[in-house]
């Protein structure tokens, strides 16, 4: 991946700015806007202080993709708030995920990271309060058919996405990691043991934020912001072993203890391969003893490479659709059995575009 990825090399090695042409920033600009990764490359260039060494000329994507990353921030902060006083009146501590989490802790991988949506999680026997006051307070649900319904409620790890009818920034709310009928089973009870708290915030603890960020990237199965959360991840990672040389191997420990070992494998092999992370021997013996079928291991760690190259996904080549579609398939393999996979599969391949189909002819009707 590297030698043909200028976004890559610059990761790695920021300081060989010092020497690039117009045609690298070009190259970096495409990489960094299909990766969502511009505003974080100009804390990079800020912090290394290299800001000097970019063209006049193309200054203005960098600060610009930094004064949207600023506003964002703040308009997170302010849901944030808005989120635990709606929750407070039924006495409920949301535990906020992924990139709200990242801000609270200002975790570095926080860097000019851009989000869509706030995710929380609450216990399930609080889901049903947390939906209602939500509702009370501004918040909508997303309009679905019988069929997601179905699949949200009884299937998955969340309910239907909501949206602040004032802010309109929506809301995940989750009482798991995993999707329930996943072949990777979590008690997610055991996420309540070492809960953080951030002033008045509860967040994960930096293992747990690790691991389902790991989770969320492996089996999201579309991977539009892949090589982001591959890099938030290798930033995390640094930042837990700046603290602890011996983090791998508390991180695979807690891995251990939440039956994530086989996706705690694939984003440290994929970390090794594209960032050149240097995984602890124990780790890596560990991981040896476990992998049952290394061939297997080796052509989904080759499919990942692909659908997460930043060059490859911005011509989309004919190998990139492929392990997209593979990768597509693996992951709705592990979350849903069998026999709920295909039925839901042929459902939203015919049934929800048709239905999409008619609504968009009844709103014409109305309209003319």
């Amino acid at each position: 991946m590297k030698s043909s990825n200028v976004l890559v090399k610059f990761l790695i090695t920021p300081i060989i700015v010092n020497r690039w042409s117009q045609k690298e920033w070009q190259q970096l600009i495409q990489q960094a806007y299909v990766t969502n990764l511009m505003a974080r490359v100009h804390f990079i260039l800020n912090d290394n202080k290299l800001i000097k060494y970019v063209p006049n000329n193309v200054e203005w994507h960098f600060t610009s993709a930094h004064k949207v990353y600023l506003a964002h921030q703040q308009d997170v902060l302010n849901e944030v708030s808005v989120i635990c006083n709606a929750l407070k009146l039924a006495n409920i501590a949301p535990v906020f995920l992924k990139g709200t989490a990242y801000l609270l802790a200002d975790d570095k991988c926080n860097q000019g990271r851009l989000f869509s949506d706030v995710d929380i999680f609450v216990i399930k026997s609080e889901l049903d309060s947390t939906e209602k006051m939500l509702h009370w307070n501004g918040w909508v649900g997303e309009e679905v058919d019988q069929h997601d319904e179905k699949y949200y409620r009884d299937w998955m790890h969340e309910i239907p996405p909501m949206t602040n009818t004032k802010t309109h920034m929506t809301i995940d709310v989750h009482h798991n990691l995993v999707p329930l009928v996943s072949r990777i089973k979590l008690n997610s009870d055991k996420l309540l043991e070492t809960i953080e708290t951030v002033g008045d915030y509860k967040i994960l603890s930096m293992e747990d934020r690790i691991l389902h960020s790991a989770v969320h990237l492996l089996l999201d199965g579309e991977f539009n912001q892949g090589f982001r959360d591959l890099h938030d991840l290798y930033l995390l990672i640094s930042d837990g072993l700046s603290v602890n040389k011996d983090f791998l191997v508390v991180l695979y420990t807690r891995s251990q203890q939440l039956g994530f070992e086989l996706i705690l494998y694939y984003c440290l092999s994929l970390m090794s391969i594209v960032f050149n992370l240097d995984v602890d021997t124990r780790v890596t013996k560990e991981f040896e003893k476990n992998i049952k079928s290394p061939l297997t291991a080796k052509l989904v760690l080759k499919l990942f490479c692909q659908v997460l190259n930043p060059t490859e996904k911005l011509i989309k080549s004919y190998k990139y659709r492929i392990s997209l579609f593979m990768l597509f398939i693996r992951s709705h393999w592990i979350k849903m059995p069998f026999q709920m996979l295909i039925p839901h599969l042929l459902y939203k391949a015919f049934i929800t575009p048709y239905n999409e189909w008619k609504k968009a002819q009844k709103q014409n009707e109305e309209h003319n």
